[in-house]
């Protein structure tokens, strides 16, 4: 078997030894073929299986009233949640639960004894993960995303009876374990409390009655390894110089000093189960953070609960959804007469599966417009008041359609943020007025800072739009030196950037002639190119506003 077998063999059995301590197994992998093998070994082991997909409702997972089959047989039925079966749980495509099933799920782990929990994460390292209520209450993972299908064929032990009598941990022990959290960047008194378990569980699998040091090692590398968020290495202090007198005792002190404390052995445990990549990363305390799940919805959001109605769809009841009653009634309607006639029921409405329909909802977010306006040149003046005039228009309106406006005005080596996202027409003309123009072109800056404030407020749930209005005509890249191609190359980058995030993005040239380089840079960032070379703030307020309204 391969190391990887072995990790497995180990990690369940120590599941099934404690499951309530170490909750499950959460797998990375984006390959079937070891999805199967985990399936068809915890079955051959003798395990039972029931398999959650994230679309699962909350009455199918907790249990309760069963309203399908109690309107087709006509009397209270109940039926048995998945947490009320003493089975393991798959769960498949984990990256995509949604947050109310795994907080009800957590809930469930803290309240009760369930069987392990294994979460498939089909995910890549761009893309969020498991919900975090969930991966923080299970201890280990397994990271299959390189390793091979024919490379992976652990032996899955069988359920094993908990033990009762386990050897104690010493106050070293645990100072050991939490120091060594500490240098990894976890601040989390959960992982702490899963490795001091699992290193009582390892060392009564050996029968050793105390905890040793590789039982230490092993602990923090199952379970610290995937937490890890760098690796601080205390700096060295200088050594006193050596004392004749003493030279036997120094030389003690110095042996003493050589050898590696019990948090180091750890630390170094933990690096060796590291890929090469991820370690280099952690190291220099640059991995690279997930993005939001925000990302890239529009205007129209679908809804359960509210917003303006939508014509009702057939369909079973889930989660917060609805049933539609009116149009329910309306589907049974022509079919009462020999319903009737073949249940024998003389009164009453007879409602079947198939009749039920469920409320849908259209609500729309809120929108943020972002000004990304040019405030250098010998036209800036002309520009920064035509964006003043638009954003004012702009804000008469923000009331009955629930928009916000921002304005980033972006000259010489700066770009700033004047105006955040208000709707407050008292406070826009306040901070609006005597803005200072002048001085080189930072593009690359002033599209960098609108991008960055679109993805601030996507993240508190508003619909951003930006539009830029310049010459196109940059001649200060991100490092705040002056060149022309070096700026537009930088613009072109920071674009590119942008491009996955599926911010809608009107780029208007207020130039004299059409400028190439701002078509191709709209075209990078996937956005809309408008030449206007006369523009008024009445008809930049017509054009962003048709541009939102697409």
């Amino acid at each position: 078997m391969t190391e990887m077998s072995d990790i497995a063999h180990l990690v369940f059995r120590l599941c099934f030894r404690d499951p309530k301590a170490f909750g499950g197994v959460w797998i990375k992998t984006s390959a079937g073929p070891h999805m199967e093998t985990l399936r068809d070994g915890l079955r051959t082991a003798g395990h039972n299986l029931q398999r959650l997909h994230p679309s699962i409702s909350i009455p199918e997972l907790v249990g309760g009233i069963d309203p399908i089959t109690s309107l087709a047989e006509g009397r209270l039925c109940y039926q048995l949640g998945m947490l009320e079966r003493p089975e393991i749980i798959t769960c498949v495509m984990s990256e995509r639960m949604p947050k109310d099933v795994g907080a009800l799920i957590a809930g469930a782990m803290d309240d009760r004894v369930l069987a392990p929990l294994i979460l498939f994460d089909e995910s890549t390292r761009q893309e969020q993960g498991p919900p975090d209520v969930l991966t923080n209450r299970i201890a280990f993972c397994l990271d299959l995303t390189n390793v091979r299908s024919v490379d992976f064929a652990p032996d899955i032990p069988k359920a094993e009876q908990p033990t009762h009598t386990l050897p104690c941990l010493s106050d070293d022990h645990i100072s050991a374990l939490i120091t060594a959290a500490l240098q990894m960047g976890i601040f989390d008194l959960r992982p702490v409390l899963m490795a001091q378990r699992a290193a009582q569980h390892l060392a009564a699998f050996d029968a050793s009655p105390s905890i040793r040091q590789q039982d230490l090692d092993r602990a923090a590398a199952l379970v610290f390894g995937h937490r890890a968020q760098y690796f601080e290495t205390p700096e060295e202090q200088p050594k006193p110089p050596a004392q004749d007198q003493s030279q036997s005792r120094n030389d003690d002190t110095s042996s003493a000093a050589d050898t590696p404390l019990p948090q180091d052995l750890m630390i170094d445990a933990v690096k060796a189960m590291l890929p090469p990549d991820v370690l280099a990363k952690l190291t220099s305390k640059t991995a690279a953070s997930s993005p939001t799940k925000g990302m890239g919805f529009g205007l129209r959001q679908k809804s359960n609960l509210r917003g303006r109605p939508k014509p009702a769809r057939p369909g079973r009841p889930q989660g917060q959804q609805r049933i539609d009653l009116l149009a329910s009634l309306r589907s049974a309607a022509p079919w009462q007469k020999s319903r009737r006639a073949h249940c024998g029921k003389k009164d009453g409405i007879v409602i079947y599966p198939n009749d039920l329909h469920i409320q849908r909802f259209d609500n729309r977010s809120e929108r943020v417009l972002i000004f990304a306006v040019d405030a250098s040149g010998s036209a800036a003046m002309n520009r920064m008041g035509e964006a003043k005039g638009a954003v004012e228009l702009m804000l008469a309106q923000a009331y009955a359609k629930r928009d916000f406006v921002a304005l980033i005005g972006f000259r010489d080596i700066r770009a700033d943020v004047l105006l955040p996202p208000t709707r407050s027409l008292v406070q826009t003309k306040k901070n609006l007025a005597g803005l200072a123009a002048g001085g080189g072109t930072p593009l690359a800056l002033g599209i960098d800072t609108a991008v960055r404030l679109a993805t601030a407020a996507r993240s508190a749930g508003k619909a951003p739009s930006i539009a830029v209005l310049t010459d196109g005509k940059g001649n200060i890249n991100l490092n705040g030196d002056a060149g022309r191609q070096s700026a537009m190359e930088d613009a072109y980058t920071v674009a590119r950037r942008a491009h996955s995030l599926n911010i809608p993005t009107l780029f208007i040239d207020c130039g004299r002639r059409t400028n190439p380089d701002l078509i191709k840079l709209a075209d990078e960032m996937t956005g809309h190119y408008i030449s206007l070379p006369r523009a008024n703030a009445y008809g930049l307020s017509e054009i962003v506003q048709a541009h939102l309204d697409q």
